[in-house]
């Protein structure tokens, strides 16, 4: 199983490429912001353009939310499988936080479908 380590930031942090014929499944999040500067929102988001439907000829670059978790300053929160069952991105997996801080690591472990 794969997995790679990222600070928080405003700006998604890709962990995985979008890939047309798979999806991506996080399997471990570990947010370490015991040495943060203040409390972070740290959100796993899906980033995908769908497919030309009947309803939408010309569609656009898709941000979807697929989760979201506030981690306390000073606090590690460590997540497996069974927390994250359901989760699946249909694009890239990428990671991104309200605040940008070199102290708070994000660790994702996942797998492709």
């Amino acid at each position: 199983m794969p997995s790679l380590t990222v600070t928080a930031n405003t700006v998604a942090q890709p962990i995985a490429a979008q890939r047309l014929d798979r999806v991506h499944r996080p399997t471990s999040l570990v947010m370490d912001n015991d040495a943060g500067a203040g409390d972070r929102v740290i959100r796993i988001q899906d980033i995908f353009t769908p497919a030309v439907s009947n309803g939408v000829p010309v569609p656009v670059l898709t941000t979807v939310d697929r989760f979201r978790q506030t981690v306390p300053i000073g606090d590690m929160i460590n997540l497996d499988e069974d927390d994250l069952k359901g989760i699946k991105c249909l694009g890239s997996l990428n990671v991104i936080s309200d605040v940008i801080d070199a102290d708070c690591h994000i660790t994702v472990g996942y797998e492709t479908e």
